[in-house]
């Protein structure tokens, strides 16, 4: 499976950090979007594992930390391998693609990818790189309907979940999935007049212009669906 658990695989001697961080939940997945006027915009997409900062003392004391730094000097890696360096290959070869860029915060414990766009068409090909299911089928994950901007997903996030935390309907994994959570962020143009969401998926409004959404991965694993979304804006 191509999904991203499978490049969250941890590096040489931190295998272990891997074992905690599928035992505990502590990741939050981000989509940050910007849509202008006619079409093109900008994607962030995050792996934040911040949360775990508190164990880094822990790990660096590891007898081969220091020649793990060593090692990895001038690497985008950071504590956990996210194959973004992969990716940002794949997405700059991609039409319609420019401004890739790739960052690493907090000791490589928050990764991100961003890009921008050229259209809804380029925004798809991309999140078929960063976000494909064990199908291989290409997503239209963005289209427009009218005034209404229409996400649905692929089986991207159930798989993800489920190679995290195994049975959910075990009391254990299901407090595991609550933990790790999920968020999507949007900025338009244009006000934002209507947003139709899954039940389970929280919505908060900074401004007029701005919508911003969570859930966790206890309500994607019940509800496949649970990611698509409408927004509809006042143009």
């Amino acid at each position: 499976m191509k999904s991203l658990i499978r490049s969250l695989r941890p590096s040489r001697s931190w295998s272990f950090l891997a074992v905690i961080l599928f035992a505990t939940g502590c990741i939050t997945i981000e989509e940050h979007y910007t849509f202008k006027k006619n079409g093109s915009g900008t994607m962030e997409y995050v792996v934040d594992m911040s949360s775990m900062l508190g164990l880094k003392d822990v790990f660096d004391k590891s007898g081969d930390r220091g020649k793990e730094r060593k090692k990895d000097k001038g690497t985008n890696d950071g504590p956990m391998t996210t194959g973004f360096d992969e990716r940002a290959k794949q997405l700059k070869g991609l039409e319609g693609i420019k401004r890739v860029k790739q960052k690493n915060k907090k000791d490589g414990f928050v990764q991100s990818l961003s890009f921008a766009f050229a259209d809804v068409d380029a925004l798809n090909r991309a999140l078929n790189v960063l976000m494909p299911d064990s199908t291989g089928v290409q997503q239209t994950f963005f289209h427009w309907e009218g005034n209404t901007l229409v996400r649905t997903n692929n089986q991207y996030a159930k798989e993800l979940g489920g190679d995290m935390a195994g049975d959910p309907d075990s009391n254990d994994q299901s407090d595991i999935l609550e933990s790790m959570k999920y968020t999507y962020s949007f900025k338009f143009a244009e006000k934002v007049k209507e947003v139709k969401r899954a039940e389970g998926v929280t919505q908060e409004s900074p401004s007029a212009k701005k919508l911003e959404l969570a859930t966790d991965w206890a309500v994607i694993m019940k509800d496949p669906e649970a990611l698509d979304l409408r927004i509809t804006l006042d143009k």
